[in-house]
């Protein structure tokens, strides 16, 4: 009977120092990242029989167990995933808004005092400090928008970066994962399950899934086989493969970056789907998405309107003349417009700046209607010949009359030259008058205002002095309201001042929208994080009340030892 208590009193504190045991170490890891609350499990020994019948043996100790939830922690996982997309791509689409300024420092407001300056060079042809001007805001302009595009290339070069930083992080935590699958193995050997080691890969996988989304298949030796979220294979068992990050041109010369897993002999591209959350997936959408979107706009901008820029350039000419006394027509004011990096100013000289229009026209004095000329706009190049226009000696300025005559039916006007022959039939006014050369190709039109009476004429001719000619300054300025640029994300065209606007408000809404799920799924987070706490997190409160409780259980069991020990004491006095 004494070694029977002493049995049961000596397993009883083994018993309790375990929890004891167990407990100080939950407290000790109160802050240790990943932990999961542990507990001893304890059972009845087995009753040993008697004739009496069966007398208990006391307690033992099963097994330490840990306080987790495979489903909570998948979800927590899952949760962390999204929001480190969500939030990697928000932070770089904060940045990406920064590229394109607002008001008096940005691209709309550079070329619409572009196209202002043109109102000083109409008033004064032959003032070259005018000129000046437009080719000083041309060239601000194209500083202005090499720099937005200098920006963006940064962005991009810094989002390979983070992208290659990642990759090498991802490829860590998956060399980590294996490692601890071997020791959970060997240890899982033992019978019983290596709680530290099972938290620390639980950790592991956790950071892992804030860069790139995985999930985990649990196997009968007690590894994980880890997958990427597109079912990649990233870590079998005590094994792990490598991604790669892979850069290659696109069409637009753009250097992007694409993930790759390393194979034996090579490495394989993924599709991006094959990557579904994690700071990796934030960075992909910002590339081929936010990026690729605003490179795509900014392009757009510049090329449509500096296109129409030289094109009306090339409409007009210079205010000087060759050897021959021929007119010049002017040249293209920006190089490089197909792309923002490479814009560039191509005129030097005032002089370049082609101010004259080509052709000229005005009402004869004995004209009877109302008919003005309230503009002429040149359609073909102005280095084009202008077969309407009769040819003669270079001392004389051609001219080309139109009389507007009765067609015999209908309201309208037949314009004819002075030949007879029709320029336009049944022309009704209020319309633009379009003329043709020989081949139907449009050479120019001219905008009537007022009403002319039959037989009103309206004389056609080159500039006699072109540098005090301003016809082409004026259709530049015109430029500044007319709808000439067309955007990527429209594809309809509008003012150089408004397409930017759009340009900013599409970047605003995608930073917007971004905040938004960045708030919606950081919110996930927090309360998938904060409900997986709650299972396995340690309460201080709670350890410090067990500590207590198995203080005294511990202090009860030392007892019996001791009431044990007194009674085999009198055993032995009482047989001597």
């Amino acid at each position: 009977m004494g070694s029977g208590i002493f049995a049961l009193s000596t397993r009883a504190m083994f018993a309790t120092q375990a929890m004891l045991d167990t407990t100080a170490h939950n407290i000790s890891n109160v802050n240790t990242p990943g932990f999961s609350r542990q507990q001893v499990e304890l059972s009845t020994d087995g009753g040993m029989y008697t004739g009496a019948g069966f007398f208990g043996r006391g307690v033992k100790v099963t097994t330490v167990t840990r306080s987790t939830s495979d489903f909570l922690v998948k979800s927590a996982n899952e949760a962390a995933g999204a929001a480190a997309a969500d939030k990697t791509r928000l932070d770089k689409l904060e940045q990406l808004e920064g590229t394109l300024p607002t008001g008096q420092t940005g691209l709309g407001y550079a070329a619409t005092q572009l196209m202002n300056a043109f109102v000083d060079v109409a008033n004064q042809p032959q003032d070259m400090s005018a000129r000046q001007v437009v080719l000083s805001r041309a060239e601000e302009f194209a500083s202005r928008v090499r720099s937005s595009a200098s920006q963006i290339e940064q962005l991009q070069a810094g989002t390979l970066s983070d992208m290659g930083t990642d990759i090498a992080q991802i490829n860590e935590y998956a060399q980590q994962v294996a490692r601890l699958n071997q020791d959970i193995a060997s240890a899982r050997g033992t019978g019983q399950p290596p709680n530290d080691l099972m938290d620390r890969r639980d950790e592991v996988i956790s950071r892992l899934n804030k860069l790139v989304q995985v999930n985990t298949v649990e196997a009968d030796d007690g590894s994980l086989s880890v997958f990427l979220g597109g079912g990649q294979l990233l870590v079998l068992s005590n094994k792990a493969e490598s991604l790669s990050l892979l850069q290659s041109s696109n069409a637009q010369g753009v250097t992007v970056g694409s993930i790759g897993i390393v194979t034996a002999n090579s490495v394989r591209m993924l599709d991006d789907t094959q990557v579904t959350g994690g700071a990796l997936r934030g960075l992909l959408d910002f590339q081929n998405k936010d990026l690729a979107g605003t490179r795509g706009d900014l392009n757009d901008f510049v090329s449509s309107f500096t296109n129409a820029v030289n094109t009306q350039q090339q409409l007009g000419i210079l205010g000087k003349k060759d050897a021959l006394g021929n007119t010049i027509a002017g040249s293209d004011m920006f190089i490089g417009t197909g792309k923002a990096t490479t814009l560039a100013v191509n005129l030097q000289n005032p002089q370049d700046v082609a101010a004259a229009s080509p052709l000229i026209a005005f009402t004869a004095d004995a004209n009877q209607g109302t008919m003005s000329v309230e503009s002429l706009t040149m359609i073909a190049p102005a280095g084009r010949p202008l077969p309407l226009l009769p040819p003669v000696a270079p001392s004389t300025t051609p001219q080309l009359g139109l009389t507007f005559q009765s067609p015999g039916t209908g309201p309208g006007f037949d314009v004819v030259d002075g030949s007879g022959n029709v320029i336009a039939a049944n022309w009704v006014p209020g319309q633009d008058l379009v003329f043709n050369d020989g081949s139907g190709n449009p050479l120019f039109s001219m905008r009537i205002a007022g009403v002319p009476n039959v037989g009103d004429k309206i004389t056609l001719q080159p500039p006699v002095d072109p540098s005090g000619n301003n016809g082409n300054a004026r259709a530049m300025l015109g430029l500044r309201d007319r709808p000439i640029v067309s955007l990527t994300s429209n594809g309809s065209s509008t003012t150089v001042t408004d397409a930017y606007s759009q340009m900013i408000g599409n970047l605003g809404v995608k930073v917007q929208s971004g905040k938004t799920a960045a708030s919606i799924s950081g919110t996930l987070e927090t309360r998938a994080t904060e409900t997986l706490e709650a299972t396995r997190g340690v309460n201080l409160d709670e350890e410090a009340a067990r500590l207590i409780q198995f203080q005294q259980s511990y202090q009860a069991a030392a007892k019996v030892l001791q009431v044990a020990q007194k009674v085999f004491d009198t055993l032995l006095n009482v047989a001597q």
